[in-house]
C-alpha cells in the first residue's frame, strides 16, 4: 500500500548485452533523454525527481499535466517512471536539446510503480504495463511508450528513427527499484558510454579562452581510471558554458589512479563530479576511448555510478 513505497524512489536500471531471444521478452525504444519519476498525488500535486533524486518540477512545470491524464477514480497517488526528451524542429528527440528553453519537451512514460495507491511494483511487467495503458491518456506532451514482441523489427525501427537503441524487458519481470537487472536489457545502436570528467586540458588558438578536451574516466570499484581525452562534440556556447563549470571545481591534484601521463603544465583538474555522455568508435586494449565525440552532460547521475558498461 501507499505507506509501503518510499519517495522519491530510485529508478530500476537496465544491463547492457545484446538482443534477447525468446517469447518471454518486450521490447520498446531507448529514448535519448533525461529519466524522471513523477508521483502525482490524491490532491492533484505533482512531482518530479530525476534519477538521483534530484527535484525536477520546478524545471519541468509542464509535467503538472500528467495529473489531468490519468484516470484515477480512486483519488490514490499515481508514480510513473519515464524519460523527459526534447525534439528540434524535424521532430527528432536530443539529448542535447534537453532543458533548452526554445524547444518543445514531453514526457514519455514507461513504467507504473504505484497505481490510485496501491504499490504495484511487485507485480509483472506486462500487468504493470497493462494498468498504465488503461489509467493514462496520452497528449502531445505526455506519452506512453510503443512496445512490440519482435526485437528485430524494433531495432530496425529505431534506428531508422534515430533512437539510441532498444529496451528489453521480460514480461514477469518485477520494478526492482534502484538495481541494475539483467530483467531488462539495452542494446544501443551505437557505442555510446557516460564518463566523469576529471579535467581538461589547456585550450590554445581559438580555444585559448575555453579548453582543448575533456579528460575523462570511469570508475573500476573506488578507482576513477582515466579513459582519455574528448575534443569533439562542442560549439562555442557549449565550449564557454562548460569552461565556467569547470572553473568552479578546479583542484590542484589529479583524481585518476594512476595519474595520465601528461605534459607539464598542459592539464587542469577538477573534482570529479561532471557526468559527459560521450560516442566513441569502441575501447582500445589499453582501456581508452577511440575517436570519442562529447554528447552532452547528465545532471541525472551521479558521477560514483559510472562504470565502463559497452
Amino acid at each position: 500500500m501507499l505507506g509501503e513505497m518510499t519517495w522519491p524512489n530510485a529508478p530500476m536500471k537496465a544491463s547492457p548485452g545484446p538482443l534477447p531471444r525468446g517469447d518471454d521478452w518486450m521490447f520498446e525504444p531507448k529514448w535519448d533523454g533525461h529519466r524522471a519519476l513523477v508521483r502525482v498525488r490524491g490532491n492533484g500535486q505533482v512531482d518530479a525527481v530525476s534519477s538521483t533524486g534530484k527535484p525536477r518540477i520546478e524545471q519541468w512545470p509542464w509535467l503538472e499535466a500528467l495529473a489531468a491524464t490519468l484516470n484515477a477514480p480512486g483519488g490514490g497517488d499515481w508514480i510513473l517512471d519515464g524519460e523527459v526528451i526534447a525534439v528540434d524542429e524535424s521532430g527528432k528527440h536530443s539529448f542535447q536539446l534537453v532543458g533548452r528553453p526554445d524547444c518543445p519537451h514531453a514526457f514519455v512514460a514507461f513504467d507504473l510503480l504505484m497505481a490510485d495507491g496501491v504499490d504495484i511494483a511487485a507485480l509483472a511487467w506486462h500487468e504493470r504495463r497493462a494498468r498504465l495503458e488503461q489509467a493514462l491518456s496520452p497528449t502531445p506532451t505526455i506519452l506512453l511508450t510503443p512496445v512490440a514482441d519482435d526485437g528485430d523489427a524494433m531495432m530496425q525501427v529505431t534506428h531508422a528513427g534515430g533512437f539510441e537503441g532498444v529496451i528489453a524487458k521480460r514480461r514477469l519481470s518485477t520494478y526492482q527499484a534502484g538495481r541494475r537487472s539483467p530483467s531488462w536489457v539495452k542494446v544501443k545502436h551505437r557505442h555510446e558510454q557516460e564518463l566523469v570528467v576529471g579535467g581538461y586540458l589547456v585550450g590554445r588558438g581559438n580555444r585559448a579562452a575555453t579548453f582543448g578536451s575533456l579528460l575523462v574516466g570511469v570508475y573500476d570499484g573506488p578507482t576513477l581510471r582515466f579513459a582519455g581525452g574528448v575534443g569533439t562534440g562542442f560549439d562555442e556556447r557549449l565550449l564557454r558554458t562548460l569552461k565556467r563549470q569547470l572553473d568552479d571545481l578546479v583542484v590542484d591534484d589529479s583524481p585518476f589512479d594512476p595519474a595520465p601521463e601528461l605534459q607539464r603544465g598542459t592539464a587542469r583538474w577538477v573534482r570529479p563530479e561532471l557526468v559527459a555522455q560521450v560516442s566513441f568508435a569502441e575501447w582500445t586494449e589499453t582501456g581508452h576511448l577511440r575517436h570519442p565525440v562529447f554528447v552532452g552532460l547528465r545532471d541525472d547521475k551521479s558521477a560514483r555510478d559510472v562504470v565502463r558498461e559497452t
